[in-house]
């Protein structure tokens, strides 16, 4: 493991060469930890800053209802800034692995043109993400809890971004073919 994360961190912007499945697939992992963590800490400081108005307004016997809300209109607040920092870290995702996928496609006997898919539908779903925070927005600060949960929940274009999370994955198992 430790050789694939070497060598991944010393070919980040090198998309000659090859590489085989095993040490792509513990660079992929890598970096699904560490975009897991930064998402993790990301949604972490921004629950503690919303949780944190609503202990102190229970503590202090307002009802719940007012405190649910006095929660959506805090975290509507911020919603805009989590949307970017979402981004950020999803384009910091793509930066670590496409020149090790287009080594690993190459590897496999396959087109690097391929690696243009997790390219435009990591853009695409980041798009989407920033452009649906204002209606977010809107139905957080209006109270109405389940049209907020009918709109979160309803599938729309960030969903896009599971095409090249599966391109990836596709290609990223083609056993390596025989160098030329």
């Amino acid at each position: 493991m430790g050789e694939a994360i070497k060598h991944g961190f010393a070919n980040l912007t090198n998309f000659a060469g090859r590489d085989s499945r095993t040490l792509f697939w513990w660079w992929v992992l890598l970096i699904a930890v560490v975009v897991f963590g930064l998402r993790m800490i990301s949604g972490i400081v921004f629950a503690v800053g919303s949780m944190g108005s609503a202990m102190q307004a229970g503590a202090a016997g307002i009802e719940q209802e007012q405190i649910q809300a006095d929660m959506m209109r805090n975290m509507a607040g911020s919603l805009e800034t989590q949307a970017w920092i979402g981004v950020t870290i999803s384009l910091i995702g793509l930066a670590l692995l496409i020149a090790s996928f287009v080594r690993r496609l190459r590897d496999a006997g396959l087109p690097v043109l391929i690696a243009i898919v997790p390219v435009i539908a990591t853009l695409i779903a980041a798009y989407a993400s920033v452009a649906g925070v204002e209606q977010m927005q809107q139905l957080m600060m209006s109270g109405d809890v389940q049209a907020m949960d009918e709109a979160a929940t309803k599938p729309g274009l960030g969903l896009v971004a599971y095409i090249g999370y599966l391109v990836v994955i596709v290609c990223g198992l083609i056993p390596s073919r025989n160098a030329n």
